[in-house]
């Protein structure tokens, strides 16, 4: 008789521990998907930052180029 309980307290933390690797290794997929989805955001947002770093750069440059004509026309005024 106690054989037949160990056997049945065997199978209960066999099935128990079984369990808890399912929840386990659900949580950990839940885990790697928020992964990737975070991820996937970040990469979004260093494409966007780019963007606005050439924008701001085309920017720059035409604020230097104007800067550079209005030197250009003042000086050319002052000449006159």
């Amino acid at each position: 008789m106690e054989n037949n309980q160990n056997t049945e307290v065997e199978y209960t933390l066999a099935g128990n521990m079984g369990n808890t690797i399912g929840q386990l290794s659900l949580q950990i997929a839940n885990l790697q998907v928020t992964i990737r989805h975070q991820n996937d955001e970040i990469t979004n947002y260093k494409a966007q930052n780019a963007e606005l770093k050439h924008q701001l750069e085309k920017l720059r440059g035409r604020d230097a180029q104007h800067d550079k004509r209005s030197i250009s026309i003042t000086g050319q005024q002052d000449k006159h």
